[in-house]
């Protein structure tokens, strides 16, 4: 990767104090401090979102969840959907239906969007208005495998007015927004120790930094998921063109990769083409230390900084997100590629 060094940023997040008064001092780490493009900004807004994704065999769609109970039709079968416990009922008249899949609501509905608010629908017309408004899903879905510990204290800085000050996030909710709403010019951190608990373990993990905080999230998502085998991943990958959706080291390097298409060739070899430039490099996916590995070679090209023994930490049909750490900082940095 490309060894950038953020003057502003450094500079600010040391001090990370504010001139509104002389009695006001708000004092955070550098290492420990981060802006709203940073990947850390990510996993914690996946983490308190609201879980829209577990009830896609009512609505097909991960951009909202409709609140329970609901009543359906499914395919003419009646259901009184009151806990997600009824969802495997509903898959199960859409698999036992030779059709296409039908599934119409009792109206009026609430609907559940990521930022936990609710919106109100009184009509089939109105549902399906809303949902052809709607865009394709985000590769960003809910993580719903861990949950923060509240309340917990999170500093905020912004270089713009040079402002500080401090906030006690007590709810999902309320650090959604908190995430959501930074700017470009504010900087963050929070105030550890912080605590985090599995939903399938009883016991607290207590982290102390950014860095073990992004691990015990990326942790959890690995341990949770049924994710695919490394054959599994090499067929993702061969099927069809990819784009880097996100590259951040430092900071969001994305830009620098716009345009290029990645092809994916089951000989191990990749071809990146951006208008009239093309590179040529190799690529293979294996397993180590018990997690599946990329590496990725685009020797002596524009495109070397992308070289690295990338862990896997998600992968389906259109994204596939990675994460490796530098050798010389311990610091981490991440890829995404997203299907075209």
């Amino acid at each position: 990767m490309r060894n950038y060094i953020w003057f502003v940023f450094a500079l600010v997040a040391l001090s990370f104090a504010s001139c509104q008064d002389e009695e006001e001092s708000v004092k955070q780490s550098a290492a420990n401090s981060f802006g709203k493009s940073s990947a850390i900004s990510s996993l914690i807004s996946r983490v308190s979102q609201f879980e829209t994704t577990c009830d896609n065999v009512l609505d097909n769609t991960s951009n909202f969840s409709v609140k329970l109970p609901v009543h359906v039709t499914v395919n003419s079968q009646y259901c009184y959907v009151n806990s997600s416990a009824l969802y495997p009922t509903v898959q199960s008249y859409k698999d036992n239906y030779a059709g296409d899949d039908v599934v119409h609501f009792q109206f009026p509905i609430t609907l559940v969007y990521p930022d936990h608010q609710e919106v109100l629908v009184n009509s089939e017309t109105e549902y399906n208005a809303i949902l052809a408004a709607m865009g394709d899903d985000s590769n960003y879905h809910e993580i719903d495998c861990i949950n923060f510990q509240y309340p917990f204290t999170i500093n905020k800085y912004n270089t713009n007015n040079q402002l500080a000050g401090s906030v006690t996030v007590t709810s999902d909710a309320q650090l959604y927004d908190f995430i959501h709403d930074l700017t470009a010019t504010e900087i963050v951190g929070i105030v550890y120790p912080l605590s985090l608990k599995k939903t399938n373990s009883s016991s607290v993990i207590t982290v102390t930094s950014n860095s073990q905080l992004e691990d015990a999230i990326d942790n959890a998502v690995f341990e949770c998921t049924t994710g695919p085998m490394p054959l599994e991943v090499e067929e993702v990958l061969t099927s069809g063109t990819w784009r880097v959706s996100y590259c951040y080291y430092t900071h969001d390097e994305t830009y620098y990769y716009a345009n290029y298409n990645f092809t994916f060739n089951s000989n191990e070899t990749v071809k990146a083409v951006k208008n009239s430039t093309v590179i040529y490099g190799d690529w293979d996916v294996h397993d180590e230390y018990g997690y599946q590995r990329l590496d990725l070679h685009f020797d002596g090209s524009t495109l070397e900084d992308l070289e690295s023994n990338w862990r896997v930490l998600e992968v389906s049909s259109t994204f596939v997100r990675l994460k490796s750490e530098s050798s010389s900082s311990g610091q981490y940095y991440y890829l995404s590629f997203t299907k075209n």
